[in-house]
C-alpha cells in the first residue's frame, strides 16, 4: 500500500512465481554423470625363464636363509694402480689383459687363509660349519641372459697372469652362453666387480650356500694424505656381506682390514716370480 513493498508482498510473489519453478526443477532428475573411460596403463610382461629365473630363486633363498650383515672399507689403491700400470706391458707381451680383478683375487685368497670362516658354509641339517680347504673364487658376470658366477678353481695355487687368462676365458664363455657345470659348481667365495660399470658403493647378496661375498667398486682419484703430505691418491671402496649365523662382526671386520692392508701393499702377495708366467 502507498507504493511500499511489504513482507506479505514478497511472500506472495515467492508462493506464486518462485516456488512453482523450484518444484518443477526438482521433479526433473539430473542427468547421470558418466565417469571417464578407464584407459589401461601400458605394461609389458617379460617371462622370467632360464638363468634369470634360477638366479631369482637363488637370491630369494639366500636372503630368506642367511641373516646378512654388511661392512665396508676405503682402500688407498695408489700402489695397486701403479703396480698394474707397470705390469701392463709385460702382460700384453704374454697376451694377457691385466685388470684389477686378478690382483684382488690373489689378495682375497691370502686373506681367506687367515680367516677360514669366510671360506665356509653352514650345514643346517647336521648343525656343522663346513670349512673349505680349497679356494674356488667366483666372479659375478653380467650377461644378456642374466647373472652367472663361474669360479677360478684353486685360485691360491695360480699366478697373477694365469688368473687373468682364466677370467678372460670364463667371461667369453659366459657371453656366448657356453659355461659348463664344471665352470660354475663348487665355488667357495664370490667377488662381484660393480666398479667396472661405475658403482662407488653397494652391498651384494651372498651366493648361497657360501658364507660371504665381496663387492669391488670404482677406483676414484681424489686428494689424500700420505706421510703427512696432501697429494692426489687413488681410492677404492670394498664391501663385505657375510653370514651372521656363524661369523661375528669383529671377525669379518678383521678380515676386511687384512684385505685392505694387502691391497694397499700389493707386493705382500706378489713376491714370487711364478705370478707373472
Amino acid at each position: 500500500p502507498g507504493g511500499v513493498i511489504t513482507r506479505e508482498d514478497v511472500m506472495k510473489f515467492y508462493e506464486e512465481h518462485v516456488k512453482p519453478k523450484l518444484a518443477a526443477q526438482q521433479a526433473v532428475p539430473a542427468a547421470p554423470v558418466t565417469p571417464p573411460a578407464q584407459v589401461a596403463a601400458p605394461i609389458e610382461r617379460i617371462p622370467l625363464r632360464g638363468i634369470k629365473r634360477r638366479m631369482a630363486e637363488k637370491m630369494a633363498e639366500a636372503k630368506s636363509k642367511i641373516p646378512h650383515v654388511y661392512l665396508a672399507e676405503e682402500v688407498d689403491a695408489t700402489e695397486l694402480v701403479r703396480l698394474r700400470e707397470n705390469l701392463k706391458r709385460l702382460a700384453e707381451s704374454k697376451g694377457v689383459k691385466l685388470t684389477y680383478l686378478p690382483f684382488i683375487i690373489k689378495a682375497v685368497t691370502k686373506a681367506l687363509k687367515e680367516f677360514p670362516l669366510l671360506n665356509a658354509s653352514l650345514d643346517d641339517a647336521r648343525g656343522e660349519i663346513v670349512v673349505k680347504k680349497y679356494y674356488n673364487i667366483g666372479i659375478a658376470i653380467d650377461t644378456e641372459q642374466g647373472l652367472v658366477v663361474p669360479n677360478i678353481k684353486n685360485a691360491d695355487k695360480k699366478g697373477l697372469f694365469q688368473i687373468a687368462r682364466e677370467i678372460e676365458e670364463l667371461a667369453e664363455k659366459a657371453r656366448q652362453g657356453k659355461l659348463t657345470l664344471e665352470d660354475i659348481r663348487d665355488g667357495t667365495f664370490t667377488i662381484t666387480n660393480v666398479g667396472a660399470i661405475g658403482s662407488t658403493l653397494g652391498f651384494p647378496i651372498i651366493n648361497y650356500p657360501e658364507s660371504a661375498i665381496l663387492g669391488i667398486h670404482r677406483i676414484v682419484k681424489k686428494p689424500g694424505y700420505y706421510e703427512d703430505r696432501l697429494e692426489p691418491r687413488y681410492y677404492l671402496n670394498i664391501s663385505l656381506s657375510f653370514d651372521h649365523r656363524f661369523i661375528e662382526g669383529g671377525y669379518a671386520a678383521r678380515f676386511l682390514s687384512t684385505l685392505k692392508n694387502y691391497l694397499e701393499n700389493p707386493l705382500l702377495f706378489l713376491a714370487q716370480e711364478e705370478e707373472f708366467k
